[in-house]
């Protein structure tokens, strides 16, 4: 006896359906879910078009349709789904007959779900034996999809209107059915004539009327995006596989879903012994776990949070450790995470041994420094014995003021030789120290006021000015004051791609004769010449004292910081 199970998902009276079946000798069984349909041989389910897509969702093993109570109407559709058990028996076919030609529907109501259902729907007539079929219906969800009308099909036949059908492989099932009476799924095929060319993806079935149906779907843009589809992974995964870097997927649970052959190179396993199998975290040395695991929780949690490159140690299979600098981001949409890595070992070692050769030149640098002061600390010295030894006053002057720039200069590579940068000295506490060390030497009634700006300068700049600076303020201080007290000013300050020195004296000024610019004394003409060696300006203040200031343009590259000139 033929099984039906009557799923009830509608709010309706099915009373009179199970006694209309029943009395063709089917037995019925009225349920509220599909529990139970494995044992049934089809399932009819009553709902509403509405629930159709929520039923199409779940798994029904046996051939089904669906009762659509449409208000006035209760239509029922064509059979769905495919039976695992054998479906060519009689009990099947004539169920699928009965419900659909005689019990539930009148031929008006089948006439309406035929023509408005978007599923195409073609009758069949065999003809010749069974070799070939003419229409006897076709709906209007065909007429759209194959763009021709149903009067111009009707009476003709299958190949007369669609002379491809025997290549697509279609013809044969038809005849198979219409033979055997077994239905049959052909599966997603492309048909293609002179007129028209589309995916299509058949179920067809022989009515006890000997007529077959076709129950079809017309699958050519979901075809063309599946390809499409196909083609950009294809696409991708090339460019997965050849960015040059060892690059992963990741879950948010740390497992590497998908690498590439050269992540494989680098950690000496097969695509097959980390996807899905093998953490990440299995790859970092411990030393980094830590941070490398919050970064990843971070990400998670939220991408800006974490940084996105950063460099960590990578330990392969062979236990062999590696440098790798990582970009990782979140794949849109997913809490999936991408990284690609690209081995840096080479480059760390190449900087590591850099800073290396780096710091041994750098302490071959100071040694130099310590040792050319300390030269020049001997010959400051030899001029020192020689000025104690001569008995002539303007000879000691001389030596005195020749021991002075010889200490300026000794100065420099001993401030060179205590920095931390042995390219460039701090001027400030440089000009400090020389202006008390002349003082102390020549006048100690003078008292001075220095202003310096946080400046820089390299060896070849710090020199000059620092031998301007001692003759100016060695003249200050040996002739400015004749009654041994006094101020001296230092400036020194940074401006608009300039630097401007400038030593000024409360004092009795300068002689109105003398003019640096054709003065025969050493102490100006030297301040002259190394003026212009720094491609400066020299400028002279008489009133209230003397003011000298030497404008020059700021080095390339100097560190110099400041206000402008007071």
């Amino acid at each position: 006896m033929l099984r039906i199970l009557l799923v009830r998902d509608a709010e309706v009276d099915v009373s009179d359906l199970p006694e209309k079946l029943s009395s063709s000798g089917v037995e019925v069984t009225v349920t509220d879910t599909i529990e139970g349909a494995a044992e049934a041989d089809a399932v009819l389910i009553y709902t509403t078009p509405d629930r159709v897509s929520w039923w199409a969702s779940c798994d029904i093993r046996v051939p089904f349709m669906y009762l659509l109570d449409l208000d006035e109407n209760v239509v029922v559709t064509c059979p769905h789904g495919f039976p695992e058990r054998p479906a060519g028996t009689e009990e099947i076919k004539a169920c699928m007959d009965f419900i659909i030609r005689r019990l539930v529907l009148e031929e008006e109501r089948y006439r309406e779900l035929f023509e408005n259902i978007n599923t195409c729907v073609a009758v069949y007539e065999a003809v010749d034996d069974g070799e070939d079929f003419i229409f006897t219906d076709f709906n209007r969800a065909a007429e759209e999809t194959e763009r021709i009308k149903r009067e111009d099909v009707l009476g003709k036949r299958v190949t007369e209107v669609f002379p491809g059908v025997e290549e697509f492989g279609l013809l044969d099932v038809l005849r198979r059915v219409y033979r055997t009476g077994n239905p049959e799924h052909y599966p997603l095929t492309q048909y293609q004539d002179e007129r028209i060319s589309g995916w299509r993806e058949n179920f067809v079935y022989r009515l006890p009327s000997g007529e077959v149906v076709a129950v079809y779907e017309d699958r050519t843009k979901e075809k063309h995006l599946q390809e499409e589809l196909e083609e950009k992974e294809k696409l991708y995964r090339t460019i997965f596989e050849n960015t040059g870097a060892a690059t992963t997927i990741v879950d948010e649970d740390t497992t590497i879903i998908l690498a590439n052959r050269e992540f494989e190179r680098l950690s000496g396993y097969s695509g097959d012994e980390i996807e899905g199998k093998k953490s990440w975290t299995e790859f970092v040395v411990d030393e980094d776990l830590e941070r490398m695991t919050e970064y990843h929780k971070l990400r998670i949690r939220d991408p800006s949070l974490a940084p996105r490159r950063y460099t960590f140690r990578f330990q392969n299979r062979h236990g062999e450790v590696r440098h790798m600098q990582m970009t990782a981001d979140m794949i849109p949409g997913t809490m999936k995470s991408v990284a690609p890595m690209v081995d840096i070992t080479e480059i760390k070692e190449a900087d590591e041994e850099l800073r290396r050769s780096l710091h041994e030149k750098e302490i071959l640098l100071k040694e130099i420094h310590h040792r050319v002061k300390n030269n020049l600390q001997i010959i400051s010295s030899l001029l020192n014995l020689q000025t104690l030894s001569t008995e002539g006053v303007e000879v000691r002057d001389v030596l005195r003021e020749s021991q002075g720039r010889i200490k300026v200069m000794a100065m420099i590579h001993e401030h060179l030789y205590q920095s931390e940068s042995l390219a460039r000295i701090n001027f400030r506490a440089y000009i400090e120290r020389l202006v008390e060390d002349i003082v102390i030497s020549y006048g100690a009634g003078v008292r001075t006021k220095i202003e310096v700006d946080d400046v820089e300068f390299d060896v070849d700049t710090a020199i000059p000015l620092g031998l301007i600076i001692n003759e100016l303020v060695t003249n200050s201080v040996k002739y400015a004051f004749p009654a041994g007290t006094g101020t001296v000013w230092v400036k020194v300050r940074s401006l608009d791609g300039e630097v401007a020195v400038s030593v000024a004296d409360d004092g009795v000024g300068l002689p109105g004769n003398i003019d640096p610019e054709s003065t025969d004394t050493l102490g100006l003409t030297l301040v002259r010449i190394l003026t212009e060696q720094l491609d400066g300006t020299l400028t002279i203040n008489r009133d209230n004292g003397t003011g000298f200031r030497i404008t020059i343009r700021k080095p390339s590259g100097e560190h110099l910081t400041g206000e402008s000139m007071a």
